[in-house]
């Protein structure tokens, strides 16, 4: 499957959040909402979804983004998931997206779902690559764990 257009813009979304400017990420990235969910690729809507989540001004809009792709997963495939650049497939994607709903519901209050989350995403990390993803993930998981002191320690 060849790479939509849509991806250089998601990017530059990322680009945008990454230079401090939330508010234009998240408003070029909305832009991108009804041509991606209404195409055929799944890994766009759940890079979409993923970044879109990223730049919400509230939690639970975050949450809402974040369970947004969770939905939009199911339909992604191994095949696909290496093709667009995960050598771990599809479970390469979830350590971040589960810590990332993880960290949302410990910013709702809702420990228990954090907790949840956290060790789904915990229990895929060895789907990651050894390489620089990869280690930010792992790192954020240990992060995570020593901000949070009811979930165990990743390297246990």
């Amino acid at each position: 499957m060849e790479e939509s257009p849509a991806y250089a813009l998601i990017r530059q979304g990322m680009a945008l959040r990454e230079q401090g400017r939330p508010a234009e990420a998240r408003a070029l990235l909305e832009g991108l909402i009804a041509g991606v969910e209404g195409g055929g690729d799944p890994y766009a809507k759940v890079f979409l979804a993923h970044s879109l989540a990223d730049v919400q001004e509230t939690a639970e809009d975050e949450l809402a983004w974040d369970l947004r792709t969770l939905a939009f997963f199911d339909e992604l495939t191994d095949e696909l998931a290496v093709e667009r650049g995960n050598p771990g497939g599809r479970d390469a994607l979830l350590p971040s997206l589960h810590l990332n709903l993880a960290e949302d519901y410990w910013r709702l209050g809702d420990d228990g779902s954090a907790r949840r989350h956290f060790t789904l995403g915990r229990a895929h990390l060895g789907a990651l690559a050894d390489d620089a993803y990869g280690d930010s993930i792992r790192e954020a998981f240990r992060l995570a764990a020593a901000d949070h002191q009811d979930v165990p320690d990743v390297l246990e």
